[in-house]
């Protein structure tokens, strides 16, 4: 199930059901820091040097980074249906036909998209920012990651 395929939706959700783009975004910046800050101590405290360049390390820093990332954000939609900042805004992730819990599978592509476009060289932060930007066109608020997974976020 893709943006691709034609929709079989049992019930259209209520436009109020949907999740904002704001509390989407504000969602995103609590994960962000449930993530970034104790991965930042564990990383500083293995010596790693964030601001040279040219540290051997860093390849593994940001595969470690990526990885927890993907990790964290595939589990707990597969396993809860929400990450820790989607449950204190009191959204949660569903499949978008039925509104039924989404599988591993699904929460891994939903986490993926945003994951690869953002490590494209160059360009990556502004295709990372697209992938969530569709939401705000989109009538069923699905950014890039929601349309590949076929999954849209609602208000609990």
């Amino acid at each position: 199930m893709s943006d691709f395929d034609p929709p079989v939706i049992v019930e259209t959700p209520r436009a109020d059901a949907l999740a904002s783009v704001g509390q989407r975004a504000l969602a995103q910046v609590l994960d962000g820091l449930i993530i970034g800050i104790p991965l930042f101590v564990l990383t500083l405290s293995f010596g790693g040097d964030l601001t040279d360049a040219q540290d051997d390390n860093l390849l593994w820093l940001t595969l470690l980074w990526l990885g927890i990332g993907l990790f964290y954000n595939t589990a707990f939609v597969a396993i809860s249906g929400a990450t820790p900042g989607k449950r204190i805004m009191k959204l949660r992730v569903v499949n978008r036909t039925d509104g039924s819990p989404v599988n591993w599978t699904y929460a891994a592509v939903r986490a993926l998209v945003p994951t690869v476009a953002g490590v494209v060289p160059v360009i990556g932060f502004a295709l990372n920012i697209a992938v969530y930007v569709r939401a705000a066109f989109h009538p069923m608020r699905q950014g890039l990651h929601d349309a590949a997974a076929g999954t849209i976020v609602v208000k609990r």
